[in-house]
């Protein structure tokens, strides 16, 4: 008897996806807010606002590098934004590294 793997839905992918991207923004653009109203008290978000926006972009570019395996042009777009992702996130850490300490 042959068993057929199961594979995976797309719907509940996107829908992930789309949630992670929800989320993600809402914190970046909250986190934005309140550096906006009281930098000086606030500066401690900075390299978070950093770390979300790689996280975001780090997403992005891996899930449309997997979707578009045929796709030259979808693939470096896909790379294009896991390179961009990687360096907020080096951004990121510089910021921490030179506001934390």
């Amino acid at each position: 008897m042959y068993i057929q793997e199961k594979k995976r839905n797309p719907r509940n992918g996107a829908m992930i996806l789309n949630v992670v991207h929800v989320a993600l923004g809402l914190l970046i653009v909250i986190l934005g807010i309140l550096t906006f109203l009281d930098p000086e008290n606030h500066m401690f978000f900075f390299p978070v606002i950093f770390f979300l926006g790689g996280l975001l972009n780090l997403t992005d570019g891996i899930c449309i590098s997997r979707r578009s395996a045929r796709e030259k042009k979808s693939r470096r777009a896909g790379w294009l934004l896991t390179a961009v992702g990687v360096f907020l996130l080096v951004i990121g850490g510089l910021s921490a590294l030179s506001i934390w300490r």
